[in-house]
């Protein structure tokens, strides 16, 4: 991006259960209203500072539905975007998961990973986890990964 971290950001979920809502709960814990999810074809802001997410699940078909986003990516008008991959279970990605995070590197600004939270599957809001220590190291963990300075120039 050039101008520091992003202040903002557009969450994009890549197919259905993607785990936008929660990414989007993760980034708004300390500074509500730094995420916003972007309903389909909706496009970013048109304001400096905005920078897209596009959240999948960590299983074969979740990578690939955000392949897919990312391969119609309007690179001549939107940033680069992130690549936020939920974990769907304790364990590590699937192979092919793993190989189609490689292929896709090189389009995207980074990954970012979240991990499985199992508090999150005891709760009516992703919010109301916000307080339990595994969920707030994780929402603090997902800022940092996304702050980090964006790969270097590829474009």
């Amino acid at each position: 991006m050039g101008d520091g971290p992003p202040r903002w950001w557009g969450i994009i979920g890549a197919h259905g259960g993607a785990g936008a809502t929660t990414v989007a709960t993760l980034l708004n814990r300390d500074a509500p209203g730094r995420a916003i999810e972007l309903p389909p074809g909706r496009p970013m802001p048109a304001r400096r500072g905005w920078a897209p997410l596009v959240v999948a699940r960590s299983t074969a078909y979740g990578v690939s539905a955000a392949a897919r986003v990312i391969a119609a990516w309007p690179w001549w008008q939107a940033p680069r975007p992130w690549l936020v991959l939920v974990a769907d279970a304790p364990v590590r990605p699937p192979l092919a998961v793993r190989y189609r995070l490689r292929a896709l590197e090189p389009r995207t600004a980074g990954t970012a990973h979240v991990p499985y939270l199992h508090h999150l599957r005891a709760v009516d809001n992703p919010v109301d986890a916000l307080t339990v220590p595994a969920v707030a190291r994780a929402a603090a963990a997902l800022l940092q990964q996304l702050t980090t300075q964006e790969r270097s120039e590829k474009r």
